[in-house]
């Protein structure tokens, strides 16, 4: 009987159960991590806000729910490594051994380039766009920056980013399932082009120079998922091993 069971795999209920097991360890985390964030609030909020003089909150909820949120969303960022793990450790025991290799680099290069499109918003894009902005004041236009809206402005710039950056993980996962190839993306730039500025304007703030910034680098990415296309063409085998 034990040796039938064993023949049989995990069930559902099993299943199941390691996910939520999961979950709760994800949870735990961010949950952590969001009160050591809490305690050192005033520090993210002044990474945030380092281009800026001064910020206002206009109602008396504002800044300690503005607090909260970019809290939580600075733990959820340090719980990413954690994330992927417990992803990587639950999807492991269905995976071939080819496809372990896979999924191992799938999930290393969009934490990767998530990362790194974050990091580019924060130290390049955000400080360019505010100041930009900022020299329309005059002695008689003065900025008067609301805690809320400037941390939701910036939040989007940084997620956003982080979200367009994954573009080469996308077309080797395409690439790897047949749907597209390197051939078609290089035939098909004109045409690419013109959806990455619709892409930008869509995932960043409603502002030109906000929608230059993120389209320009996604074009270089659009030219580096070429060059991922191929090298995952020229490696093609079949996902499954017996």
């Amino acid at each position: 009987m034990a040796g039938s069971a064993c023949a049989r795999g995990p069930s559902w209920i099993e299943h199941l159960e390691e996910l939520r097991r999961r979950l709760i360890i994800c949870v735990m985390f961010i949950s952590v991590a969001a009160v050591v964030s809490y305690l050192y609030i005033d520090f993210i909020r002044d990474l945030f806000s380092h281009p800026v003089d001064k910020l206002f909150y206009l109602t008396l909820t504002e800044a300690f729910l503005t607090n909260i949120r970019l809290a939580l969303i600075s733990a959820v960022f340090l719980s990413l490594p954690v994330i992927f793990y417990q992803v990587w450790c639950f999807v492991l025991p269905a995976l071939y051994q080819n496809e372990r290799r896979l999924t191992l680099l799938i999930s290393a290069l969009s934490l990767f380039f998530f990362m790194l499109g974050a990091l580019f918003a924060f130290l390049v894009v955000m400080p360019f766009t505010i100041r930009f902005f900022l020299g329309f004041s005059s002695d008689q236009l003065e900025p008067m920056l609301s805690f809320s809206s400037y941390i939701s402005y910036t939040l989007g710039l940084v997620i956003g980013f982080g979200l367009v950056f994954e573009m080469p993980v996308a077309v080797m996962i395409l690439t790897r399932l047949g749907v597209i190839s390197a051939g078609f993306l290089a035939a098909n730039r004109m045409y690419a082009a013109a959806v990455i500025f619709v892409a930008a304007a869509i995932f960043t703030p409603p502002d030109v120079i906000s929608q230059l910034m993120m389209a320009i680098p996604m074009l270089g990415l659009y030219e580096v998922s070429i060059l991922f296309a191929r090298v995952v063409s020229r490696n093609k085998k079949p996902l499954s091993v017996k």
